[in-house]
C-alpha cells in the first residue's frame, strides 16, 4: 500500500532496535509538516497484563479520532508493540477484542486527516488474527538482527547510508565483538564511520583496534593474553577480570572455542594444506581451500558454529586465531593437553564452588608455565 493511503503504517520485525530505528525515521519524516507538538501523539504500546492490552487499544483509537486543537492532520505512534507476539498475551479474548476495536477505525485513518502508524515486536506470524491485523494497511518488514548474516546486511545498508564503505570481513568481525546485539553493533558503526571519513572503506583490523568486546565478550581480554603464551600477563588479565566477574565459566567456554579453532588451523598446518605467511599469518584463500575439502566432515560449510573452522571468518581465524601458532612449541599435542586441561577445570569449578579464580589461576600456571 503506497504511503499516505487509508489505512495504519505497520513496522514489524524480531529486532526491537532496529524496527523502532526505522518507525523513528518515518514518523520524523511524516510528522516534520505538523502544525504544532499538540498534533503529535506517541502512545507507547508495551503491555504487562491484558488489561493493559485493552487501555492501550483505547488510547490509540481514541488519540487517533481526537482533533488537533488547531486543526490540521493529526499523527498518532502505536510504539513496540509486544502483545503479539507467542505469548499468552496474543491468544487472550481481551487482546482480540483490541485488534477488533482498532481495525474497526482502521477506514477513519490515513489520507489528509490521520496519519496513523503501528509498530510490532517479534509478532508471531502464525496466528490468523495477527495475519489479517497486518493487512489493514502498509506493511514495513524490517529484517536483521536474529541473526549474524540478517546484522551483517543490515549494518552494511547503514554504512552506505552513512557515506562509508563496509568490509564484509569488518562486518562479520563487527558482530562478533558485540555479541549480535544490534543497537550496539549500529552505535560502534557510527563512530568507526566517523574516525574513517565519508567515503573511505572500514576494514576488520579497524573493527578489531577500535571496538570493544560487549556482552559475553568480557572475557576477551584475558583470551586474548592467553593464547599470546604470557603467563604474567594472563594472570594479571585474570585479576582484572574477577574483579568485576564471580563466575569462570563464560571464560572457559571461549578457551575452548578458540583452542578448538586453534586444533584444527595446526592440522591443516601439519597436513601441508595450510601454510604460515612471513607475518606468521595464514592466508585466508589456504583456509577456503581446506573448506571446500574437509568442511562437509563439519556438517557443511554453512552450519555456523564455534567450534566449526570453515564456518567462521577466514580472515579472521587466519590472521588474528592463528597467530598463537608463531609461538614456539605450540604443537598439535600441546593444543590437545590444553583442551583436556580446560575439562578438567570445569571439573574444578563443580567440585570446588566459589574458587573459580583459583581454578583459573592454576589452569593458567599449568598450561603457560612449562
Amino acid at each position: 500500500m503506497p504511503e499516505n493511503s487509508s489505512g495504519y503504517v505497520f513496522f514489524v520485525g524480531d529486532d526491537d532496535f532496529l524496527v523502532d530505528r526505522a518507525a523513528r525515521a518515518r514518523w520524523e519524516k511524516e510528522s516534520a509538516g505538523a502544525f504544532d507538538e499538540m498534533s503529535k501523539e506517541i502512545v507507547e504500546g508495551v503491555a504487562i497484563r491484558v488489561d493493559d492490552v485493552t487501555e492501550l487499544a483505547k488510547r490509540f483509537v481514541e488519540a487517533a479520532r481526537t482533533v488537533s486543537l488547531f486543526g490540521g492532520k493529526k499523527y498518532v505512534w502505536l510504539r513496540n508493540v509486544n502483545w503479539l507476539s507467542d505469548g499468552t498475551l496474543s491468544k487472550s479474548e481481551k487482546t482480540a477484542g483490541a485488534l477488533k476495536r482498532i481495525a474497526d477505525a482502521a477506514t477513519t485513518m490515513g489520507g489528509d486527516a490521520v496519519f496513523a502508524m503501528i509498530s510490532v515486536i517479534k509478532p508471531d506470524k502464525r496466528l490468523s488474527a495477527t495475519k489479517s491485523f497486518f493487512k489493514l494497511g502498509e506493511l514495513n518488514e524490517i529484517a536483521g538482527g536474529n541473526d549474524p548474516e540478517s546484522l551483517c546486511a543490515a549494518l552494511d545498508a547503514e554504512a552506505r547510508r552513512l557515506g562509508v564503505s563496509l568490509d564484509p570481513d569488518a562486518a562479520q568481525v563487527l558482530v562478533e565483538k558485540v555479541n549480535l546485539h544490534s543497537r550496539m553493533a549500529h552505535v560502534e558503526l557510527e563512530k568507526l564511520a566517523c574516525y574513517v571519513g565519508q567515503g573511505a572503506t572500514i576494514d576488520a583490523e579497524t573493527v578489531l583496534k577500535l571496538v570493544p568486546a560487549f556482552g559475553e565478550g568480557d572475557q576477551w581480554e584475558p583470551v586474548e593474553v592467553f593464547f599470546s603464551g604470557n603467563l604474567s600477563k594472563t594472570l594479571d588479565s585474570l585479576r582484572s577480570y574477577f574483579f568485576n566477574n564471580n563466575s569462570a565459566r563464560p571464560l572457559l567456554t571461549t578457551l575452548q572455542k578458540r583452542n578448538s579453532l586453534l586444533i584444527q588451523l595446526r592440522a591443516l598446518l601439519d597436513a601441508g594444506d595450510a601454510k604460515l605467511n612471513f607475518r606468521g599469518e595464514i592466508p585466508s584463500n589456504d583456509i577456503r581451500a581446506a573448506g571446500e575439502k574437509y568442511g562437509a566432515m563439519f556438517g557443511g560449510n554453512d552450519d555456523k558454529s564455534s567450534y566449526n573452522l570453515f564456518s567462521q571468518n577466514a580472515w579472521y581465524a587466519g590472521s588474528k586465531v592463528a597467530k598463537t601458532l608463531k609461538i614456539r612449541g605450540i604443537t598439535l599435542k600441546r593444543l590437545i593437553d590444553w583442551q583436556l586441561d580446560f575439562l578438567n577445570a570445569f571439573e574444578q569449578l563443580i567440585t570446588r564452588p566459589g574458587e573459580d579464580e583459583a581454578v583459573m589461576r592454576e589452569l593458567a600456571t599449568r598450561c603457560l608455565g612449562k
